[in-house]
């Protein structure tokens, strides 16, 4: 079981991503097929990955953003802070925050 806490985008509403670190996204990626659950409700997630030309690609050559995707997700508050914990067999549990 693994913690973590992320900040909820502004865009997150809008398309049911929340960004992830990479360590996060390669276990997610492992499980192959997982689920969130967010409050009483239980969805169907995957992690997607965006490459993106941000100050990071430009020192490195590459750089990618790794997302959690569900529907579930778009409850969310921008701005907030998402506490998620991901078991050993990949399901994803997401306790929604305040916003700041």
């Amino acid at each position: 079981m693994r913690e973590l806490q992320v900040t909820v985008s502004r865009k997150t509403p809008l398309d049911g991503k929340l960004e992830i670190p990479a360590e996060a996204a390669t276990l997610l990626l492992a499980a192959r097929s997982f689920h969130v659950t967010l409050e009483n409700s239980t969805a169907l997630a995957r992690v997607s990955l965006l490459a993106c030309s941000c100050a990071k690609a430009n020192r490195s050559g590459e750089h990618q953003h790794h997302f959690l995707e569900s529907e579930l997700l778009r409850r969310l508050e921008p701005g907030s802070v998402a506490t998620l914990t991901i078991e050993s067999d990949g399901a994803v549990r997401v306790s929604p925050g305040r916003a700041r």
